[in-house]
């Protein structure tokens, strides 16, 4: 699978996209039959935790109007489709750990059913134009994607490692499995301190990223 990539947000080459970048479509082999998800860009702008509604089986969506919502604590947004199509059948997402790359592959949202494939061609962008615009949206949203979605986020300039590692102690603690962090840190000895912190507690350093001055960190309790 070939990538589009931008401060870690990817964006499949081989889908097609509506012009907000926020939901992608695939063709099924079905003619008129096509599959629609969100992108990268929409899940990391939601955040956790995100709750989804989708329009049931069977109804018709016109040009423009939405297929269903997402929200979570921080956001809600209505997803709006660019042409005119029957919702086939949903994706059971209730209770599934969504992660940024399976929303591209099982955590798709639903099946689409369209008259003609051509209004679904026409009405979205793919290739170096989708670029474009996956790279204008991610730094319009200033954005920053990892393989990961957080729980939260911990945010530590000018703080001396092991001051953070208390906190960030105190924060995984009685913490259920699979809680995510990601830390955020301009403390030069964090890269050593933070392996030695994850073979210490057991707990797994998912993802080291160091942007500019600024090193960042995703964690999740084992």
């Amino acid at each position: 699978m070939t990538e589009m990539e931008t401060n870690g947000c990817v964006f499949p080459e081989e889908l097609h996209y509506t012009a907000d970048m926020n939901l992608w479509v695939r063709k099924l082999e079905k003619q008129g039959s096509w599959r629609i998800g969100m992108t990268q860009a929409l899940l990391w702008t939601a955040g956790k935790p995100i709750r989804i509604l989708l329009k049931s089986t069977g109804t018709v969506v016109e040009e423009g109007k939405s297929i269903g919502s997402i929200e979570s604590g921080r956001f809600f947004d209505t997803m709006r489709v660019p042409f005119r199509c029957t919702v086939a059948g949903t994706n059971e997402l209730e209770g599934r750990r969504i992660t940024p790359s399976s929303i591209y592959r099982e955590h798709w949202l639903a099946t689409l059913s369209v008259e003609d494939d051509g209004d679904v061609l026409s009405s979205t962008i793919t290739g170096s134009v989708a670029g474009k615009a996956a790279a204008e949206k991610v730094r319009a949203l200033r954005l920053r994607c990892f393989s990961e979605l957080p729980d939260t986020e911990m945010v530590e300039i000018g703080t001396e490692c092991s001051a953070v590692l208390a906190r960030l102690n105190q924060l995984m603690e009685n913490r259920e499995k699979g809680f995510t962090v990601h830390l955020v840190t301009d403390d030069v000895t964090s890269p050593i301190e933070m392996v030695r912190w994850s073979d210490e507690t057991r707990n797994r350093l998912v993802e080291t990223r160091k942007v500019d001055s600024i090193y960042h960190f995703l964690v999740v309790k084992e």
